[in-house]
């Protein structure tokens, strides 16, 4: 799809560009994995071994074209999430055992979310990351970027990749909120269809993409509206920083 190759190549070379100007350094992953673990989230993969991890921000294949990771390699949740997702497992494996869930990002320390940050100011993709000075979800450990794999674990069809910033990657046109009411099922599907009926994703891509949303809501988890990979609890951000921790480190 060449609108997706230029944009993606656009956001490379822009963060190639931040890269030489950004005041800090990449944090180092060094004993990321001991401090997710003492502020108490889990290894999804030590609750079900069958999801697949690979995490996007450990390599240099995303928006930032940087590995922000470095070490680390497991995805970690608050447990109460990580059921959730594990509970997502279960039901698409219920319907297709082939496929799997493929994990690309999970909790993110904050001192990550503000060198993201800071590579975007200023550019058109500042929109797409989440404010440094409180960070988002994925700073309290309640998000998750995932898909849909095969039984080569290969990724299924959902009209884009992983971090593209256009309105191809939207499953819902209204701003999203603590509503649950405007965040159904049925809402996202009716917009993934029409995405499919003017010809901006294919109608496999919408029919994958609406069997992703469906299990992540059957067990009880959302999409962000620009995000279809992107999948969170039907929560404000405010009530949200009241309620979790922070990932300070």
């Amino acid at each position: 799809m060449m609108q997706h190759i230029g944009k993606r190549a656009m956001a490379a070379m822009t963060a190639v560009m931040l890269s030489g100007m950004a005041a800090a350094q990449q944090p180092s992953a060094d004993g990321f994995d001991a401090q997710m673990k003492e502020y108490g989230l889990v290894d999804i993969q030590s609750l079900d071994a069958g999801i697949l991890v690979e995490l996007r921000y450990s390599t240099e294949d995303n928006f930032v074209g940087r590995d922000m990771y470095g070490d680390l390699e497991k995805a970690y949740l608050l447990p109460h999430f990580a059921r959730r997702v594990v509970e997502a497992q279960r039901i698409l494996k219920s319907r297709y055992p082939d496929y799997t869930l493929l994990i690309y990002d999970a909790a993110r320390p904050i001192s990550v979310q503000r060198t993201m940050r800071r590579m975007v100011e200023g550019t058109p993709n500042e929109a797409f990351v989440a404010d440094g000075s409180r960070g988002g979800r994925h700073n309290y450990g309640v998000a998750v970027d995932l898909t849909i794999a095969d039984s080569d674990g290969r990724p299924l069809d959902m009209g884009t990749g992983f971090d593209f910033f256009g309105d191809e990657a939207s499953v819902k046109a209204t701003p999203d909120t603590d509503d649950p009411s405007t965040r159904t099922i049925d809402v996202y599907r009716n917009y993934i269809e029409a995405l499919a009926r003017r010809g901006a994703i294919s109608q496999q891509a919408a029919d994958n993409r609406i069997l992703l949303v469906e299990v992540m809501c059957e067990a009880g988890l959302v999409p962000y509206r620009r995000e279809w990979w992107h999948f969170e609890e039907v929560m404000s951000m405010s009530a949200t920083r009241q309620k979790y921790r922070l990932l300070d480190f």
